[in-house]
């Protein structure tokens, strides 16, 4: 069992906003010492990245071997363009996904919690729109811990959904970091001791934070999403850092994640599953990983932590 709980789900993509999406893309291009073009990505990003029926995803799926994919909406208040009604078709469209193939797709809510009517649109997505939790991007200016994001916990966990948190340092610098420091989650834990949490990217260069609340907070997960540059850039360290998070939280905590489409284009997820399947025999000298922890890392415990949500 492989199941992938961190892919945003892209209904359509305009070139402007392609533009906008691949210039991660790019940066890791550059990371990992690739020669790319910008104006042939972006363009590939506008063909390839949407999925307006779930067909193109189902497609990346079965080639890699996956067998379930949790995607996400993502709403931003702060965009003039990006009104209520815009946000309503954005979920209702990816819940309309995740219906189609029930038994391969999850769908979570993406809802803005400075908007006034977001506790609304959240009962909707989940009465209405079939969507089992909530995508927060607290990067966008918000903080995770705030008045306006409990309303919508206590919605998630009412309703026995699982909340995908951002967590980490974004492109390009700004303040967004500020907000998304896994730290913040460190109260979620007591006001909401049944909501299921998954701070994605674990923190990303602030993993050691997110470990240190993951190893005492029973609900508290954490995605792999993105760790797949460090893998392709600096094995051997992605490999130590990996086996530490293990040895301090325990890899049951532990779920994979591709973060796609942003990094098909240049670490395709067939890939990153390979690289992951294969750390039992090719890690470094004095750097042991098993088979039974990498199964648990690429489904078991997403397959265990998603038991009664799905």
């Amino acid at each position: 069992m492989i199941i992938d709980t961190h892919y945003h789900m892209m209904h359509r993509l305009g070139k402007g906003t392609a533009r906008v999406v691949v210039q991660w893309t790019f940066e890791t291009a550059k990371k990992i010492g690739m020669d790319i073009d910008f104006e042939q990505l972006a363009t590939r990003a506008q063909d390839e990245f949407a999925s307006p029926d779930g067909g193109h995803l189902l497609k990346v799926m079965d080639a890699a071997g996956i067998d379930i994919t949790m995607f996400c909406a993502m709403d931003n208040s702060s965009i003039k363009a990006a009104t209520l009604e815009v946000a309503k078709e954005i979920n209702e469209q990816t819940g309309a996904i995740a219906r189609r193939h029930p038994d391969r797709f999850i769908g979570l809510a993406g809802v803005d919690p400075r908007r006034p009517e977001a506790p609304e649109l959240l009962r909707r997505c989940f009465d209405e729109y079939g969507l089992k939790g909530l995508k927060l991007h607290p990067d966008l200016g918000y903080y995770p811990n705030s008045e306006e994001a409990y309303k919508l916990y206590e919605i998630v966990q009412e309703a026995g959904g699982i909340v995908l948190i951002h967590t980490g340092p974004i492109i390009p610098p700004g303040k967004g970091g500020t907000y998304a420091h896994p730290l913040l989650l460190d109260p979620l834990a007591a006001d909401f001791p049944d909501l299921k949490v998954i701070a994605a990217h674990m923190g990303q260069y602030w993993w050691r934070d997110w470990a240190g609340l993951a190893s005492l907070q029973p609900n508290l997960y954490g995605d792999l999403a993105e760790w797949q540059v460090m893998a392709k850039r600096t094995f051997p360290l992605f490999c130590r850092e990996l086996r530490e998070v293990i040895d301090k939280v325990g890899c049951e905590k532990i779920l994979f994640g591709s973060d796609g489409p942003v990094f098909e284009p240049v670490i395709p997820v067939a890939d990153w599953i390979e690289i992951l399947k294969s750390l039992p025999g090719m890690a470094p000298k004095g750097i042991v990983f098993t088979k039974e922890e990498m199964d648990a890392i690429l489904g078991g415990n997403a397959e265990r932590m998603l038991d009664g949500i799905v």
